[in-house]
């Protein structure tokens, strides 16, 4: 008779077992989804941040070419302004010249 209640309590035993296995399966299927689908946002997550960081470096790019041209007018700017500077002192000088001149001759005075 212990024989057969022990094969019945391990039967019982292997039942119990066997369902909480399913439920465990049941879980564990339920939190794969739930992983898959988490996984798979945080992939469109990564995918939209790199074309945010293409669209940077291309602005970026485009940035630095601008900054490049310019510097490139500022450059030709700075030469132009130098230009006038020795112009007009030129222009001041000889316009001081004649006032001068003017002064000291008073006309064959």
């Amino acid at each position: 008779m212990d024989i057969e209640r022990t094969i019945q309590f391990i039967l019982e035993s292997q039942a119990k077992a066997e369902v909480r296995m399913q439920k465990t399966e049941l879980r564990l299927d339920s939190m794969e989804k739930r992983f898959d689908k988490r996984l798979n946002g945080i992939a469109g997550i990564l995918q939209q941040g790199m074309r945010m960081l293409v669209r940077t470096e291309t602005r970026l790019a485009e940035l630095a070419a601008s900054q490049k041209e310019l510097a490139a007018s500022q450059k030709e700017l700075a030469a132009s302004q130098k230009e006038l500077v020795a112009s007009q002192k030129e222009t001041d000088r000889k316009l001081k010249a004649l006032i001068n001149s003017l002064r000291h001759n008073g006309n064959g005075r």
